[in-house]
């Protein structure tokens, strides 16, 4: 019942996103511990490329300090992932929270931080 509620909120979330012109790509979850934590990912033909990853929260909406706890493997993979790169500003590696009673609540993970963004809507 978990993998159900994971596809339909992946499908939701790809929904999102192209009603803002992206296109989306659902990958397939691995149980690698060192691979990336990507459940979608979103481009524009401009370049700009979303990396996110979806997680689920059924008590109250998640804070930036709930956020960092909860998803501290993700965000220290997405961490370690980004400073191999150069910096980029179309390249975007985010983790999309989805709280029962409010809906997504969207955070980017930067090199040193995270920070909340907007929800894409149509």
């Amino acid at each position: 019942m978990v993998v159900r509620s994971y596809n339909i909120l992946e499908s939701e979330a790809k929904q999102l996103l192209r009603g803002v012109g992206y296109k989306c790509r659902i990958l397939q979850k691995k149980n690698d511990r060192q691979g990336m934590p990507f459940g979608l990912v979103a481009f524009r033909t401009s370049g700009e490329t979303r990396y996110i990853r979806i997680r689920k929260v059924t008590r109250r909406p998640a804070t930036m300090k709930d956020v960092a706890a909860r998803c501290d493997r993700e965000i220290a993979l997405y961490q370690r992932w980004l400073s191999r790169l150069q910096p980029d500003p179309v390249l975007h590696c985010e983790i999309w929270i989805f709280a029962v009673r409010t809906g997504f609540h969207c955070y980017e993970v930067l090199q040193d931080s995270i920070r909340e963004i907007p929800t894409p809507g149509p």
